[in-house]
């Protein structure tokens, strides 16, 4: 089985060689508990520098089965310390602690107070991914001495809020952004955020608004069913001087029109690529007939590659690219992908092969004509 075979292998294995990299990916609950805590104790007692913990390696959010808790017999409670409600810990592992450098929790419950232990007893502690976890209420990432750079806070239901605060943070993800508190961040220049407000944009303003102006890549997940009222996009933004790329991943299950967001791509002026993933489900997706929206003309001087992943057919679809074609000067690439972005690894099924065989045909179809000579145009 293969927690017999994970003991194997750290208790066989020499104890006096450092750990470099550990990863656990199966499907465990909390009845595997006694096993499971015993691994990152090995792990770190063996100075390892990346640790991972994945309890569901499936794409996804976890199902409601029974979690397991990072439990704390890692840990020995402080009392009377100048931080009160830190944890300290053990003695035969605190050289490990110091060793590493990433770690990721997965489909596991992990609190706040554990967290801000990491952040603050390990100095070379750089990435820090938190997923599906169900006790996580509130997270702190404050102060010049922790050497955080990359944090990822995702499927964490019960989370109320995330403070950020005087830290050199580099990269931040989250689906909880309502819950954000920014502070301070001067190196924060790539943020993935989702939302299904019917004012996305404008709180997703209001979120980043410490960190707008030095935005280099921006990921913006939003549930277009709202967005389909255009009560979310707001006509007047502030500049993103410094963004170099816009991700935009769109749920599509009707035929909703997505020109509201070029208002984001005219407020940012340097682009220079826009990525649009679309997640869909096959059956829902039927193309309709509707007019052909236009978004005001803006010339978008420096935007040179464009990606429409999840592409078919769609009347929203083809909007975007007709605006991008009239509005580009010095474009380069044009790339269509019929494959939705969570189906790149997985096995296609015969309806899904038929389904991007036939978004290809409507590709070719619709865009034939279209494309500049000077643009290097691929359909995957």
């Amino acid at each position: 089985m293969e927690v017999e075979w994970v003991d194997k292998v750290l208790l066989q294995s020499d104890k006096s060689l450092a750990l470099g990299y550990l990863r656990v990916a199966f499907y465990l609950d909390k009845f595997y508990g006694d096993k499971i805590h015993k691994w990152p104790q090995h792990a770190f007692a063996r100075k390892v520098q990346r640790l991972e913990l994945n309890l569901f390696p499936d794409d996804g959010p976890p199902s409601s089965r029974e979690s397991y808790t990072f439990h704390y017999e890692l840990f020995r409670l402080s009392s009377g310390k100048s931080q009160p409600g830190y944890s300290e810990i053990r003695h035969h592992s605190q050289i490990g602690f110091k060793s590493l450098r990433a770690l990721s929790l997965k489909s596991l419950n992990v609190t706040g107070e554990v967290l801000e232990f990491f952040l603050i007893n390990c100095p070379f502690l750089e990435r820090l991914v938190v997923e599906a976890s169900s006790v996580l209420i509130n997270l702190r990432v404050c102060g010049p001495s922790i050497a955080l750079k990359y944090l990822e806070v995702c499927y964490c239901l019960r989370l109320q809020s995330i403070i950020v605060n005087d830290t050199n943070l580099v990269s931040l993800k989250t689906a909880a952004a309502h819950h954000l508190v920014l502070q301070n961040v001067p190196m924060l220049v790539n943020v993935w955020v989702s939302g299904d407000s019917l004012n996305l944009v404008r709180d997703v303003v209001s979120w980043l608004s410490c960190c707008l102006s030095k935005l280099e890549v921006l990921t913006l997940r939003a549930n277009t069913l709202h967005i389909s009222q255009e009560k979310g996009i707001v006509r007047e933004l502030p500049q993103l001087t410094n963004l170099k790329e816009f991700v935009l991943i769109a749920f599509a299950s009707k035929d909703d029109s997505l020109i509201g967001f070029t208002s984001l791509i005219r407020a940012s002026p340097n682009l220079e690529k826009f990525v649009l993933k679309l997640e869909s489900w096959w059956d829902d997706m039927v193309r309709g007939d509707r007019k052909l929206k236009k978004a005001a003309s803006f010339p978008l001087q420096h935007l040179k590659v464009v990606e429409l992943l999840g592409y078919y057919g769609h009347r929203s679809e083809l909007e975007l690219v007709e605006y991008f074609l009239e509005n580009t000067i010095v474009l380069e690439k044009l790339i269509i992908d019929p494959r939705g972005p969570r189906n790149l690894k997985s096995p296609k099924m015969r309806k899904e092969k038929k389904q991007e065989k036939l978004a290809r045909n409507c590709a070719k179809q619709q865009l034939r004509g279209l494309i500049p000579s000077h643009v290097e145009f691929s359909i995957l």
